[in-house]
């Protein structure tokens, strides 16, 4: 919760001075991202620096392996982006995200595990921004995650919480995360 309000009180900070950057009023200020399971909402502090919140939350996902049946995220965060030409034209990015969440993990014998996590990722990619004031970004990068066990309700004594552990394990750090998003300036 403490983190929550941390990353809504740097955006409104951030938000407020923006007019110290010098952005002229008749750009696009505001920016709505999507990808269906992941939103993003941004603010343009000037041509080329962008801040934002987003969330996120991922279904029950079919694992099938090593006893985890299905995994289930859920997320918020704080994103800043950098435009190398600007952020609302043809140009590459960069992208760090700050991540809060939680992830539910269910295994073969009906057991629940459910883990707090914050994450940071570093995109880097490519936008395309057509005169519509719509957006197509792409765009690839590290993300790590740290996860702690906050409960757990467990059906047998099978033992799956390793296993559930050992999944969480292996998403601490992940290489290559895709990165697509459309979008809407206004």
């Amino acid at each position: 919760v403490k983190m929550k309000y941390f990353l809504i009180s740097i955006f409104f900070i951030l938000t407020i001075i923006s007019p110290l950057y010098g952005q002229s009023p008749d750009e696009n200020r505001f920016s709505f991202r999507t990808a269906l399971l992941v939103n993003a909402l941004t603010y343009n502090l000037n041509k080329q620096n962008a801040l934002g919140l987003h969330f996120g939350q991922f279904p029950p996902t079919e694992i099938n392996s090593n006893n985890v049946e299905t995994l289930e995220k859920s997320f918020y965060g704080f994103n800043y982006a950098y435009g190398f030409e600007c952020i609302n034209c043809d140009s590459f990015f960069v992208v760090t995200i700050l991540n809060n969440g939680s992830s539910v993990i269910k295994t073969d014998d009906g057991s629940s595990y459910t883990y707090s996590e914050w994450g940071l990722s570093l995109i880097g990619g490519y936008s395309w921004y057509f005169e519509n004031n719509i957006s197509l970004i792409v765009g690839t990068g590290p993300s790590y995650s740290s996860e702690s066990k906050e409960s757990e309700d467990i059906k047998s004594d099978s033992g799956f919480g390793k296993d559930a552990d050992e999944r969480m394990e292996r998403l601490r750090f992940l290489p290559l995360v895709p990165f697509f998003l459309v979008g809407f300036s206004f």
